[in-house]
């Protein structure tokens, strides 16, 4: 199984992408701006697409943040984790991945890696 900090550079980026969502998810349910979703929807997916692309759906980059990931590669994995990862799993992930000290070894599930296989570099 590959890790995150093992491996080639395409496989370590999507880890990071993917980090940087559940950092939005995460910072998004703690300040009380947006409930946590509890299911795929509208509302998970664009606090998706903002975590994994770092542009919001105006087409800005918020607090100073930089552009992440494409469009393409982010509503493949997003559609990828609809199809095949339950939201319990992708969700706990999230919270795996925000609640870990920076540089922290953590392991990919294997379906989720799947999904960033399967996009590839989008």
């Amino acid at each position: 199984m590959t890790t995150p900090n093992s491996g080639s550079r395409s496989t370590r980026m999507p880890w990071i992408r993917f980090a940087a969502l559940g950092v939005a998810l995460f910072s998004l349910a703690a300040c009380g701006v947006e409930r946590q979703p509890t299911e795929y929807g509208d509302a998970y997916e664009e606090n998706f697409m903002l975590g994994c692309t770092g542009v919001d759906k105006d087409g800005l980059v918020p607090n100073g943040g930089e552009k992440l990931s494409s469009e393409s590669y982010c509503g493949c994995v997003y559609e990828g984790l609809v199809e095949t990862v339950p939201f319990e799993e992708a969700t706990s992930f999230e919270e795996t991945q925000s609640e870990a000290e920076s540089g922290a070894d953590i392991k990919v599930p294997e379906n989720i890696q799947s999904v960033f296989d399967g996009c590839g570099n989008a």
